[in-house]
Parts: C-alpha cells; sequence; structure tokens
C-alpha cells in the first residue's frame, strides 16, 4: 500500500509539472510576409503562454480585419528575451536588404489564464 501511495504521490508531481510546463511563458515575436506586396508584418518581442495554434491565429485575425492582406504566419520563439529580439532584428535586416517593407504591427495575444 505504501508503494502505491509514493506511486501516485509521484504520478500526480509528474502531472503539476507537465502542467506547469504547457503553460510556461516564452519569448516570442510574430510576423506575416506578403510576398506580392514586398511587404512583411512584424510584432515586437512579447512574453506570452499562449498555445502556438491560437497565437497564429490570433495574428492572422489582426492582420485580415485590418485588410492587411498576407501570407503565412510565424511566431518563432527562443531561449531568451536577448535571443528573440536578435532574431526579429535579423528578420528586419534580411527583409530590408530584400527590398521588402517592414511594417511594424502593436499586438500581442491577450492573456491566457
Amino acid at each position: 500500500m505504501k508503494f502505491l501511495l509514493q506511486l501516485v504521490g509521484a504520478g500526480l508531481i509528474v502531472n503539476a509539472a507537465t502542467v506547469q510546463f504547457a503553460t510556461a511563458a516564452e519569448w516570442r515575436f510574430c510576423i506575416a510576409p506578403a510576398n506580392q506586396e514586398h511587404r512583411i508584418y512584424m510584432t515586437a518581442p512579447f512574453l506570452t503562454a499562449t498555445p502556438m495554434e491560437m497565437m497564429e491565429s490570433g495574428f492572422h485575425q489582426v492582420l485580415d480585419r485590418s485588410g492587411r492582406r498576407h501570407d503565412s504566419v510565424q511566431c518563432p520563439t527562443g531561449a531568451t528575451e536577448q535571443a528573440v529580439r536578435a532574431m526579429r532584428q535579423h528578420a528586419d535586416d534580411f527583409n530590408r536588404q530584400m527590398g521588402n517593407d517592414v511594417v511594424p504591427v502593436d499586438w500581442k495575444p491577450a492573456p491566457t489564464r
């Protein structure tokens, strides 16, 4: 019986850690190219625990509602805020070198519960 209680207790610890990991906040930014228009939409870096699908869908909807045609939406992540800022800056520099207009978009996902 004692072994069973220890096993159940260990399972609860693992489940609690999994739930905490699943909702851990990550640094991200979102990007959406409009290739035919030689334009790319980018957010500033933000800290979020929003699931990837919800985040990309949310950014897509904001762009659609504002009449900004675009192709795919991506929200890359990095290990730290500095890493995400560097990734965003690289995307900005690269797109400018390719002749694309970089359009900042003031958006981040709503906080999740």
